[in-house]
């Protein structure tokens, strides 16, 4: 049995940042950080090619970077770019204060 927490997940900069996405039940913190950074990187993939937000062709494109002899290279540096955008966290549901429990839905 775990515990539950609130996930919030976003993009930065003019996107407005992490944003509650729905309470859950966890085993620990770390797999509701886990879902929260899987909810994250879904939205920046949702915008990828959009508003400045790279793809991976992207990165490798603006780099100088071959896809099949730099793929890793490509990754790190996608890997990056994506962590500069995201923000993500989770709560315990019993300590957040900013999202009311009536307000609240199961993920």
């Amino acid at each position: 049995m775990g515990s539950l927490f609130n996930v919030y997940a976003g993009l930065g900069g003019s996107f407005g940042g992490a944003t509650y996405r729905g309470t859950g039940e966890f085993k620990s913190y770390a797999d509701a950080e886990q879902t929260a950074y899987e909810l994250a990187v879904e939205e920046y993939q949702s915008y990828e090619g959009y508003h400045g937000i790279l793809s991976w062709h992207d990165v490798a494109d603006e780099n100088g970077l071959d896809y099949n002899e730099d793929s890793v290279d490509i990754d790190d540096l996608y890997l990056d770019e994506l962590e500069s955008w995201i923000e993500y966290y989770a709560v315990l549901a019993s300590e957040d204060e900013d999202t009311l429990e009536e307000d609240r839905f199961e993920i």
